[in-house]
């Protein structure tokens, strides 16, 4: 084949593309009018269909409206009604309230009159509470002195029935330590210059030297009387009384005479046999 039939056969090629091309663009560009149509028919059709509603909700609504201007015609003349009865109410209590304005300037002439009976009262009454504050802190003073009073006398009362059951005691031991005496043959005005024969225990011993005994004044024991101690058949030793009380005392331990440790319980006599 020739260079010039290659160039015709390239030449008819580009032609065809270009025609192929064209051919495409006027089809895209071609307008179905028959569909137009019949789209433009049923819009009409749904705009005269719209329109009947329409029409018709108007006819709807004037007919609503008519009966609201009735109903508020008739709701008009009720609301004169009740203005024109309002206004004569108003008209009667305008009457009342004149007749109450004079019956509160009464009432306020009155209040004023109460007023000032009541600022007398009050200070009457004032008065009255300062009275009653001052006869209750009397009150209360007396009581309290009452109450002390109370006390003291139920305090008087348990020492007096303290001293009463006291003085029993001693008088059922004086009649114990006088039948003792009797016993012993020791009078009131008997000089004892030695104790009787009488026997006790160590009830305590101290560091001191000092032990404490259960024989006392009631046993007829007196200061510088001297005991002897012992314990089982063991002489330990001689006290000398140092002080003494109804029912004990407190002797020294004479170091001198002591065979041993004293120790409480202990025997005490007033003398060896």
């Amino acid at each position: 084949m020739s260079l010039l039939g290659r160039v015709f056969i390239a030449i008819v090629f580009v032609l065809s593309i270009i025609f192929f091309t064209v051919s495409v663009m006027v089809n895209a560009t071609h307008i179905n009018w028959k569909e137009q149509a019949d789209t433009f028919k049923q819009r009409a059709d749904d705009a005269t269909r719209k329109n009947g509603e329409l029409t018709e909700l108007l006819e709807e609504v004037k007919t609503e409206l008519a009966i609201e201007q009735a109903a508020r015609v008739s709701a008009l003349a009720a609301l004169q009604t009740q203005l024109d009865e309002a206004k004569a109410e108003l008209s009667s209590k305008e009457a009342e309230l004149i007749a109450l304005q004079a019956a509160h300037t009464n009432l306020v002439q009155r209040e004023a009159e109460t007023q000032r009976e009541l600022n007398n009262r009050t200070e009457e009454n004032e008065l009255l509470r300062q009275q009653l504050v001052d006869a209750r802190a009397n009150r209360d003073q007396l009581f309290q002195r009452l109450v002390a009073a109370k006390d003291e006398y139920n305090r008087l009362q348990g020492a007096y029935q303290s001293l009463r059951e006291r003085e029993q005691q001693l008088a059922a031991d004086y009649t114990m330590a006088k039948e003792k005496l009797d016993i012993l043959g020791i009078k009131p005005e008997t000089q004892l210059e030695a104790p009787p024969p009488v026997n006790g225990t160590v009830l305590a011993v101290a560091s001191d030297g000092l032990v404490e005994i259960s024989l006392g004044r009631d046993d007829g024991i007196r200061e510088g009387f001297t005991l002897e101690v012992h314990r089982d058949g063991q002489y330990l030793g001689r006290v000398k009384v140092r002080s003494v009380r109804d029912d004990k005392s407190v002797a020294e331990i004479l170091t001198s005479y002591q065979r041993g440790y004293i120790r409480p319980g202990d025997r005490v006599d007033a003398r060896l046999f």
